[in-house]
């Protein structure tokens, strides 16, 4: 039987030992792992570092889960206002009436028509509103629902 060098085998094992650990290191970083550990590891436990690492579960893959299931909400700075609400349904139906500057009386109309009157600048805050289950009429300023429909919302 032929006697082999046993410094040539142990080289030989440590070669091995080399590609089973930047195998592993390879195959952890596919893996969303540290690369760096997991070569030591493979060093250090040989052909079980790439066992063990088949078993745990894939990082990058929960990540990317994670990631498109969160909803993108942007960023808020102090100087924005919120966009307005719509108008809940029972607003919408509502008409109403109101009077200009010069206390003449206009309306019925709906919700979306005082938004547009908003918009042009001919219904201000200091207008007079009217709608089924007011008392009297009042001032836009005094109606936070119809502000905030109107998209007129004070922080």
């Amino acid at each position: 039987m032929p006697t082999s060098d046993p410094n040539s085998n142990l080289l030989i094992s440590f070669i091995i030992l080399l590609i089973i650990a930047g195998l592993t290191s390879y195959y952890a970083e596919q893996k969303g792992r540290s690369p760096a550990a997991w070569f030591v590891i493979g060093i250090l436990i040989g052909f079980f570092a790439p066992l063990i690492l088949f078993f745990l579960p894939n990082l990058k893959k929960d990540e990317t889960n994670e990631a498109s299931m969160k909803v993108y909400t942007p960023p808020v700075s102090g100087n924005s206002t919120p966009p307005a609400p719509p108008p809940r349904l029972e607003d919408e139906n509502k008409l109403w009436y109101y009077l200009d500057q010069n206390h003449q009386q206009y309306g019925p109309v709906s919700i979306f028509a005082l938004k547009e009157l908003w918009d042009t600048g001919r219904l201000e805050l200091t207008s007079y509103v009217w709608t089924e289950g007011m008392d009297k009429w009042e001032k836009v300023d005094n109606l936070p629902e119809l502000k905030v429909a109107l998209g007129k919302v004070q922080i």
